[in-house]
């Protein structure tokens, strides 16, 4: 399968002793508490954690709020996350925990040749320019340079000189730059277009930036955009086990990538030949918080608002600044730190320092895959975000397979009926921390079990029994229809569904055709037509996750959604949900969603798998589909005694701290599964 290469282009979008004080409001920090009752403990190089962690009772304290967004629209593709901070000031700064909570598009997409080390190789493509030409997939050590930026002036609707602003660092090649588009005209051809200009490099900095066209149209400085900065590698393969896995980019050449592997994993293993990835551009504190001026105020270590973020071996937090200039490092006025690196898993806090309020939004492109967690050693904690911009559960944190109650298995999440001795999420919401453990039930779930609702048929829109399926079954037969008219998908009868379930169709393969022609006749890999049956086989566009309707016995189509290819015989599947492996007791449902609430049931269980679904309250108000949430029963919220807690809801924008208490649990990444898929 060839993907589209795209051209390496980035849109952009603890503690010192005067701090310590205030922190309190975070939690108890040593003897400087003030007396108040307070429950995470920082130091200057260790974050460490206690029991419970409290809102302070005293009237200094900071206000912690919920993890990223107060507000925030997230679409499929790109979205926003509005963050709203109070005033404070420098001696009683207003913090808050923060996450950008969404990620930069990619820069490119592609499948891997091969894995030897930490070395990934890719094929060359077709040149852009020339398709009857390979080229190299990649411009060489482009992705792991310190990005240059630089800023535009306008007079008379013309930009007309570009001013560096950071030459950057290792770049081998010559970058690109592109000088956005006016803001204003209405033909391009007379009254607007778009500015250009060409970089010049000696000894891997930008020393020259030089305008060839000053375009027309401009009212305001467009934004300048230099090619390169740290990327990330991520593995986008319809893997569950290790979609989402995520690498920094130490550096590349033409074909090949070196990744940091700080656990010494044998990547081999996780990023196999033909695996679909993608190379995302990473955030920065110069690209997120923005170069110059900055989203939040500038000054000096004593004024300016403060960002901190968690140092490289995940023990402590580093504060940063912008000085006016560029982004510093408290404690270090020299060396610019522009180009820190925020990781995808992590939050960070901002202290806002300034006598007034501030909103900032932070956009990009909302993660639709699987992603990883680091999860400390013993005895540490990592302060996360909920990564994907959407509701999901303690179950879709940290799912059963990554569950162990023995403790020489220490790259795992340790469950034990005490939450003194388990490990612990804490979950922050409206500026209260709850604490939940694990105590073991169903901890050899090697598969979870799943299931699909509709809306509520029943009176008040409750749910009865005909609105929960795990039914699942092959696709024989899917129509190619025009666009306009659903798919027609043909299954073994009888397959029991109804309209207005949704059904998730997966691994369905056809021979490509040709849309634009009366009759979609099939193509080869260049869109030249061929005879039925050698047509270039691709996966077909109908996989996906879809409404049903007009069903009959044997067949339902995918509503509005049209297909491109004809079918591969014996190719794909469809599912509304599935039994499971390795229950040993009867699990929990609890439904999130669909406008309605208080439907609960329960999932019995025969030979490791869920054999039926029963309701034990149908609820009323459900709408709209709920997601059904099968859970093992484990969890466990402190201050509720040995009462279930029979999972629980970590809605976007919440504040996660897992804390270890495993006795010898070890640095590893925990696999999050993205509660949309």
């Amino acid at each position: 399968m060839n993907d589209e290469h795209k051209e390496v282009h980035r849109y952009p979008s603890f503690f010192g002793q005067d701090e310590k004080n205030s922190l309190c409001a975070m939690g108890k920090f040593s003897s400087y508490c003030y007396e108040t009752r307070m429950s995470l403990e920082y130091s200057n190089s260790l974050m460490k954690t206690a029991k419970a962690i409290l809102v302070a009772k005293s009237a200094l304290a900071m206000q912690l709020m919920p993890l990223a967004a107060d507000t925030g629209e997230i679409g499929e593709l790109s979205g926003a996350i509005g963050i709203t901070l109070q005033a404070g000031t420098p001696s009683v700064p207003y913090y808050k925990v923060v996450s950008a909570g969404l990620k930069s598009e990619a820069a490119f997409r592609g499948q891997i040749k091969g894995v030897i080390d930490n070395n990934v190789t890719f094929d060359r493509l077709p040149d852009l320019l020339d398709p009857t030409k390979l080229a190299w997939p990649f411009v060489d050590g482009m992705f792991a340079t310190a990005r240059g930026w630089a800023t535009a002036s306008v007079s008379d609707g013309n930009v007309t000189a570009i001013t560096i602003g950071s030459s950057g660092l290792g770049y081998s090649r010559t970058p690109q730059v592109r000088i956005h588009p006016p803001n204003t005209g209405t033909n391009v051809r007379t009254d607007s277009r778009q500015a250009k200009a060409v970089v010049e490099i000696n000894a891997s900095r930008i020393t020259r930036i030089t305008l060839t066209d000053g375009g027309s149209g401009y009212t305001i400085p467009p934004y300048v955009e230099i090619e390169g900065g740290p990327h990330f590698l991520r593995l986008v393969e319809e893997d569950e086990g290790k979609q989402g896995r995520f690498f920094l980019i130490n550096s590349n050449s033409g074909d090949r990538i070196t990744l940091a592997n700080p656990l010494n994993e044998d990547l081999s293993q996780i990023l196999t030949p033909d695996s679909l990835i993608e190379i995302t551009p990473a955030w920065t504190l110069g690209s997120l918080f923005g170069y110059n001026p900055p989203l939040i105020r500038e000054g000096n270590e004593t004024n300016a608002d403060r960002v901190y973020l968690r140092d490289g071996n995940a023990t402590g937090y580093h504060a940063y600044y912008h000085d006016g200039s560029t982004w510093l490092r408290v404690g270090d006025n020299t060396t610019d730190a522009s180009e820190t690196v925020i990781y995808p898993d992590e939050a960070f806090i901002i202290a806002r320092r300034n006598p007034s309020p501030l909103e900032i939004v932070f956009g990009g492109a909302a993660l639709t895959v699987n992603s990883f967690a680091h999860l400390p050693e013993k005895g540490r904690s990592f302060l996360m975000n909920n990564p994907f911009g959407a509701n999901m559960m303690l179950s879709d944190l940290i799912a059963s397979e990554n569950l162990t109650t023995d403790h020489n298995t220490s790259h795992k999440w340790y469950a034990h009926p005490s939450d003194e001795r388990a490990d612990n999420v804490e979950v922050l919401r409206n500026g209260v921390w709850t604490t939940f453990w694990h105590d073991g039930t169903n901890k050899d779930v090697s598969k979870p079990a799943r299931a699909t609702a509709r809306a509520g048929s029943g009176i008040a829109g409750a749910l009865t029994a005909e609105d929960i399926s795990l039914a699942s079954g092959d696709v024989t037969f899917a129509s190619n229809p025009h666009v306009g008219q659903n798919t027609v998908v043909t299954t073994r009868s009888p397959h029991g569904l109804s309209n207005g379930f949704m059904v998730s169709i997966k691994g369905v393969k056809g021979y490509k055709t040709d849309s634009n022609a009366t009759h979609k006749w099939q193509v080869d890999e260049n869109g030249q037509k061929v005879s039925s049956g050698n047509g270039l086989v691709i996966n077909s566009a109908i996989n996906g996750f879809y409404e049903i309707t007009n069903i009959t016995a044997s067949t339902f189509e995918l509503k509005g959604k049209s297909n491109n290819s004809d079918h591969f015989p014996d190719s794909g599947s469809w599912s509304t949900g599935t039994p499971g492996q390795g229950y040993t007791s009867d699990a929990y449902l609890i439904f999130v969603g669909g406008g309605g609430s208080g439907a609960k049931g329960l999932a019995k269980v025969a030979g490791g798998k869920v054999v039926n679904i029963s309701l034990t309250d149908g609820g009323a108000g459900y709408l709209s589909a709920p997601k059904v949430v099968i859970n093992s029963g484990g969890w466990r919220r402190v201050g509720s005694g040995n009462t279930p807690a029979n999972d629980a809801l970590i809605p976007s924008g919440t504040g996660i701290l897992l804390v270890r208490n495993h006795p010898n649990g070890t640095a590893s990444r925990l696999r999050i599964a993205n509660p949309v898929k």
